[in-house]
């Protein structure tokens, strides 16, 4: 968890400087350790600004890449949680 005082109101997948510097604090989790949270756990990252929904960013890359994409575990993953288990 996030342990500085940063504005989270950025996508991971916005790729801006903003996102940069709040993955780079530890404040988001970068797009890299969201696609790995959901291809090897099964877990999916919640959107920032409507954490009940998961984030669009994160699906349609996974989908892109041809990665398991489709939302398998209802309790999505918030900035809240200790998301490096799943990283």
């Amino acid at each position: 968890m996030c342990t500085k005082n940063c504005q989270k109101t950025t996508c991971p997948f916005a790729y801006t400087e903003e996102s940069e510097v709040i993955q780079n604090y530890g404040c988001l989790p970068t797009p890299h350790q969201i696609l790995t949270m959901r291809v090897e756990h099964g877990k999916t990252w919640a959107c920032h600004s409507e954490p009940d929904k998961p984030c669009a960013g994160a699906l349609r890359t996974l989908q892109e890449r041809g990665l398991p994409y489709k939302v398998i575990d209802a309790q999505l993953v918030t900035e809240e949680h200790d998301w490096s288990l799943y990283t």
